[in-house]
């Protein structure tokens, strides 16, 4: 799939790793005229001759930047993972609409944690406590805990300790694999009991909690 002029080209980077990215993405972003994303991503591409902007999290932010521009310019925006598992793709693809945007697919963290843990995730239900309201956070990890295999996107703010922490009393009996950093060189994975996980289990912001059925 080529960038175009008058469509936002989304591309998934996968977790964070060069290795990690598919051949896809490599050629859409070769033919960018306006790279955007987070650093660590357009640092991924070291060789791409074209224009680059850092954008954050912010979709508003990001609509702003290349709502005026995707006419003129072949623009692509980098994002983590897959675009289709909770990712800064879908609400960009809202306020720009379907029509005004094209996808490249990439390898989401989940798929890498269950590849690692030879585990088949076509059952799984999936949660993410990214940009969630704390409000909203109880009901989020009461339907996790009960889930026969969940898998929850921690964030900067529920850590995968705090996660254990909250769902230790249902779920304290159950088998969970906490991952982290997935695809660097910092990547992180531990698995045992909810109950004794929760009372050392490290991990930052970037991490998957994964309960499964023994």
């Amino acid at each position: 799939m080529n960038p175009v002029r008058g469509k936002l080209t989304i591309v998934g980077c996968g977790p964070g790793g060069r290795e990690y990215l598919t051949v896809q993405a490599g050629l859409a972003v070769q033919k960018a005229e306006l790279l955007c994303g987070p650093q660590f991503l357009l640092d991924l591409f070291p060789g791409a001759k074209t224009q680059r902007v850092v954008v954050g999290a912010d979709a508003w932010q990001v609509v702003d930047l290349v709502g005026s521009k995707i006419e003129a310019y072949r623009v692509v925006l980098l994002v983590t993972g897959d675009p289709g598992l909770h990712s800064l793709a879908q609400p960009v693809i809202r306020l720009l609409g379907r029509d005004r945007v094209q996808i490249v697919p990439g390898i989401s963290s989940t798929q890498l944690a269950f590849a690692h843990l030879a585990l088949p995730w076509e059952q799984a239900r999936f949660f993410s406590l990214h940009g969630v309201r704390e409000e909203l956070v109880p009901a989020i990890l009461q339907q996790f805990s009960v889930a026969p295999v969940g898998a929850l996107l921690c964030s900067p703010t529920w850590t995968p300790r705090r996660v254990l922490e909250q769902i230790a009393d249902v779920a304290g009996y159950r088998t969970v694999h906490v991952l982290s950093d997935l695809g660097r060189s910092s990547e992180y994975r531990i698995s045992g009991r909810v109950a004794n996980l929760a009372l050392w289990a490290q991990g930052s912001g970037r991490s998957l909690v994964i309960l499964t059925e023994d």
